[in-house]
């Protein structure tokens, strides 16, 4: 029996295990039988991209060129689907291989990992089928319709796993568009009913090319030949993006037309009909997910990488429901919130290792154009702007940035969440909002870590955490930050 890791765990492979040559990665998961489960592999680069198609292996691809990965289907020895890796046979310019599962046609099915229980992966010599560990998913899941389940990657000439359990709501064509691989638009709806018998057309033009607390202080088109002159040569046809749907349900392709990579024994072609049937409308993706404390859910990134992120505190003053004294003021009591002023700020940890803080409170207001790429927009000091307070992260420069603790504290009043009232949300292009809601109200300490973003493969992974501590110190402790801390004012 192999070893358990859990979630950001790494593992040792080859470097006490001298004669491992060959792996198995299996995955094993309990789900409804309506619910179908795929494994994947991306062979990445330096960059954390895939070369090119051949570097995706999954159903319809289920060989890599060099023979180093392939998938498994229909595996012996109680894992559902298994991916087997030749470490010794990868080619040099590899230096990492995610291992993934998807749900697949999950938005048409309104499926999800909420509803997988049980799953796991482990890692198995491939000669003895010795386990040498194994990696418990866990129940944390919501929305994803796939998961980064781990990564076998290159370290100072050894092969290392790491337990990586990232989640996306965008299914296989998010993890294609995330490691780089060009895929087909609509890869979740059905495919369209063949048209009536073509009349000739004229041949289309190429495509043209794609265009007092404290604050921190942190470390013409050319001319007709003449008939003597040789034609010239056509320009190279471009590959065209791949096709992710599964096969024999669309009219064979032209030459050119995008590859179909779905499984293999789909159902026969659809006879043609007189008039095309009605498009068939794609699945609507939910506008927000609210967060429970712990959950965890990925940012979606788009072919062009994450958006701008928004992450904004609304908050309000309670109106006062009765007069209160000198002390019910001076200690909150009665119904209003005592004049609390709720701020919004956050850590951030960038990949070089700078660490610092954005917060009103100091004037740290930091900058969406260079470091730390994190800013705040401005200062609600009473609860009564409608817009709140907004943090906005420069989603191009994600890469550029490690993680992200979300706070709040209370700068004035008395430390009365329950009628602060205080809700944040997550806003990235593509994805749906992040609801993440302060709904615990029994502490008195005026300082709460939120939510936290960790860069996961370029994208955020975003925590629940609703924690509450004394003060920035405290806090930062906590996470491991390592700031240093003075008195500070806004004013």
């Amino acid at each position: 029996m192999g070893m358990n890791i859990s979630k950001g765990q790494k593992a040792d492979l080859t470097k006490n295990n001298a004669g491992l040559r060959s792996v198995l990665v299996g995955m094993g998961w309990q789900a409804n039988s309506a619910i179908d489960l795929d494994a994947a592999a991306f062979l990445l680069g330096a960059g954390g991209k895939v070369a090119g198609d051949a570097d995706f292996v999954f159903y319809g691809n289920a060989r890599h060129a060099s023979g180093a990965v392939e998938h498994i289907a229909a595996p012996s020895g109680g894992d559902r689907q298994q991916v087997r890796v030749d470490l010794a046979a990868v080619p040099a310019s590899i230096e990492k291989i995610a291992v993934t599962a998807t749900i697949y046609d999950a938005d048409a099915r309104r499926q999800n990992f909420s509803q997988v229980a049980g799953a796991y992966v482990r890692v198995l010599d491939a000669a003895s089928g010795a386990e040498l560990l194994r990696y418990d998913l866990g129940q944390g899941f919501s929305v994803e319709t796939a998961i980064v389940v781990g990564e076998l990657y290159r370290y100072k000439g050894e092969w290392k796993f790491s337990a990586v359990g990232a989640g996306f709501s965008g299914g296989l064509e998010a993890l294609c568009k995330n490691f780089g691989v060009e895929v087909g638009e609509g890869q979740g709806a059905a495919p369209a009913a063949p048209p009536a018998p073509p009349t000739a057309q004229p041949r289309p033009a190429a495509p043209p090319a794609p265009a007092a607390p404290p604050t921190a202080q942190p470390r013409p088109a050319a001319p007709t030949a003449p008939p003597a002159s040789p034609a010239p040569a056509a320009p190279p046809a471009q590959r065209p993006p791949l096709n992710l749907g599964r096969p024999g349900a669309a009219p064979a392709p032209a030459p050119h037309a995008p590859l179909n990579l779905g499984r293999p024994g789909g159902a026969p072609p659809v006879p043609p009909v007189p008039t095309a049937a009605p498009p068939v409308q794609p699945p609507t993706a939910p506008k927000k997910v609210e967060l429970k404390k712990g959950q965890k859910v990925s940012l979606v990134k788009g072919g062009g990488g994450l958006g701008e992120i928004a992450i904004n505190l609304n908050w309000h003053q309670q109106p006062q429901t009765k007069k209160q004294g000198l002390l019910a003021s001076i200690f909150g009591g009665g119904g209003g919130a005592g004049g609390i002023d709720l701020d919004l700020g956050c850590l951030y940890e960038l990949q070089d290792g700078e660490i610092g803080c954005v917060q009103a409170l100091g004037n740290d207001f930091g900058s969406l154009s260079r470091r730390p790429w994190i800013a705040l927009d401005g200062d609600d000091r009473t609860g009564s702007n409608a817009a709140g307070e907004t943090l906005r992260v420069n989603g191009k420069m994600a890469s550029k940035i490690k993680r992200i603790l979300v706070y709040t504290f209370i700068y004035e009043g008395v430390a009365n969440w329950q009628q602060a009232d205080g809700v944040v949300t997550v806003k990235c292009p593509g994805s749906p909002d992040i609801i993440v809601r302060m709904d615990e109200y029994g502490s008195s300490k005026a300082m709460c870590a939120i939510a936290m973003l960790e860069n996961i493969n370029d994208t955020f992974s975003v925590e629940k955490l609703v924690h509450f501590f004394s003060g920035h110190k405290s806090m930062d402790k906590a996470y491991h930050w390592g700031l240093r801390w003075e008195p500070g004012s806004k004013d």
